[in-house]
C-alpha cells in the first residue's frame, strides 16, 4: 500500500487492542471492507481515527490469506467481486465483532477500479505500530490467493493447449502439401 493508503488504527480498535493486552488475550481482525469515497480520515486529537464504519462501503470480505512477515507486519490477501463498477479509494479492517480497527483512505486517488465483471484480488500490508502485535491476530478464512486464482489459470492453460494443438495439425498441414516442416 502506498503512503497515500496509511493505515490509521480507530479508537475503538486501539480500545479493544488495549483491553486484549490487558486482559492477557488477542482480538482477531478477520475482515476488510472497501468503499468509494475517498477523504482524509478524520482523527481525534490523539490521532486515532474517529470514525466507527466507512463512509462509502461498498463490500465486506473475509479476509482470505494473512501470511506474518514480522516486526508487525501482515501480508493480507482477500477478493472482492459483484455487482458495483467503482474506484477503491477506502479500506477497513475489522474485528470479529464488527468494530472498525483500522481504516485508511485518499481524499483523490484510487487504490484499485473494481469492476462488476471480473473478480480484484487484492494484496495489502498492514503494519501494526500503534498497538502490541501480540495483541492483535490476523484470521484468514481460507486457502491462500493463489489456489483462489486456479479458473483462471485453467482457462488460460486451456487456451494454450489449444493453440498448441492447432499449431501441430497446421505443421502436419504443411508436411502434407510441401513434403517439409
Amino acid at each position: 500500500m502506498s503512503e497515500t493508503f496509511t493505515p490509521v488504527i480507530t479508537e475503538a480498535g486501539f480500545a479493544a487492542a488495549l483491553a486484549a493486552k490487558t486482559g492477557g488475550f488477542a482480538v482477531d481482525i478477520t475482515h476488510v471492507a472497501v468503499g468509494s469515497s475517498g477523504y482524509v480520515v478524520p482523527t481525534s486529537a490523539n490521532g486515532k481515527a474517529t470514525q466507527t464504519t466507512l463512509f462509502g462501503e461498498q463490500q465486506r470480505v473475509a479476509i482470505q490469506d494473512a501470511r506474518d512477515v514480522g516486526n508487525g507486519q501482515t501480508d493480507i490477501s482477500f477478493v472482492v467481486e459483484g455487482a458495483g463498477d467503482y474506484f477503491i479509494k477506502e479500506v477497513g479492517f475489522f474485528l470479529d465483532d464488527g468494530t472498525l480497527f483500522a481504516i485508511a483512505s485518499h481524499p483523490t486517488q484510487g487504490l484499485i477500479w473494481k469492476s462488476s465483471i471480473s473478480r480484484a484480488a487484492i494484496a495489502l500490508e498492514l503494519v501494526l505500530e500503534a498497538v502490541d502485535p501480540s495483541s492483535i491476530n490476523i484470521v484468514s478464512a481460507g486457502p491462500p490467493l493463489n489456489l483462489l486464482m486456479s479458473r483462471e489459470f485453467n482457462i488460460l492453460s486451456t487456451f494454450q493447449m489449444t493453440n498448441a494443438l492447432e499449431n501441430l495439425r497446421q505443421a502436419d498441414r504443411i508436411r502434407e502439401i510441401t513434403g517439409d516442416y
